[in-house]
């Protein structure tokens, strides 16, 4: 797969992920299964990718078997067949005799386990950037890319005003000082709604989405709105608090401001 062939199926993966996660019952439709096809098939061009990018291999021969594998990142199953039995095959009568003594597994046996863990090998390999993936926090909109929690994917005071498509695209985000904050998106902008914890009050603002990866999304609060026990350190009338969710964020980041 060539480099723009790729890129036209990471694009084509993050559209379905949109659907799927960000739309109202997308996970039920037919894009769902789009996606598992398309995620599928991106892993398996990881590992391809990976495997034309390894060492080049020694002539036969001139290393182990082990050695083949080692030197190795993604192998090809029947080529390490191959080796095994060329290795091998003349070896297997006279080696029968000192398995049985020593307890080393003959040609065939070790061509079976060689086989075995390879096929292990390369089953690891194809899920290591999708597991890399899921395992690292999203960063501004690729939150949008993953599945909703639904015990915190709520806004209150704002939930029941929200159109269908922005009500499936609302995320948590975290909370500082005193403050929730989830986001959203709404007809071409995202937005950042702050809620009072224990308290009324919220605030909502947006931002087209086409500015978001420059400026991010960024709201004030004042003195006088944050509650004295959760109010920082240093932060007296006049001063506030920034609160921002920008393209790097992984959660909702503050700051002081005088």
């Amino acid at each position: 797969m060539t480099s723009s062939d790729r890129s036209e199926l990471e694009a084509r993966v993050a559209a379905l992920r949109r659907i799927v996660y960000g739309t109202p019952d997308g996970h039920l439709g037919a894009a769902a299964a789009e996606l598992e096809s398309a995620e599928a098939e991106l892993a398996r061009s990881a590992s391809a990718g990976g495997a034309q990018q390894s060492p080049a291999m020694p002539e036969r021969g001139a290393l182990t078997v082990l050695d083949r594998v080692q030197r190795t990142d993604v192998v090809d199953v029947v080529d390490v067949v191959d080796v095994v039995d060329a290795d091998d095959a003349a070896g297997d009568a006279s080696e029968t005799g000192e398995a049985a003594r020593t307890g080393v597994p003959t040609g065939r046996r070790r061509r079976a386990l060689i086989v075995v863990a390879v096929a292990a090998a390369l089953g690891v390999v194809a899920l290591l950037g999708p597991l890399r993936e899921l395992a690292e926090p999203p960063r501004g909109l690729e939150i949008f890319d993953r599945a909703p929690d639904p015990s915190q994917a709520l806004l209150p005071g704002i939930d029941d005003i929200l159109t269908p498509e922005s009500l499936a695209s609302v995320r948590y985000i975290g909370a500082g000082v005193g403050y929730d904050a989830w986001v959203f998106r709404d007809r071409g902008d995202v937005c950042m709604t702050l809620q009072r914890q224990n308290w009324s009050g919220s605030g909502t603002t947006c931002i087209a989405e086409s500015d978001f990866a420059r400026t991010g999304i960024r709201q004030l609060v004042r003195y006088e709105q944050l509650r004295d026990v959760l109010r920082p350190v240093g932060v007296g009338p006049g001063d506030g608090v920034e609160f921002a969710w920008t393209a790097d964020s992984t959660e909702l980041e503050w700051s002081m401001r005088r």
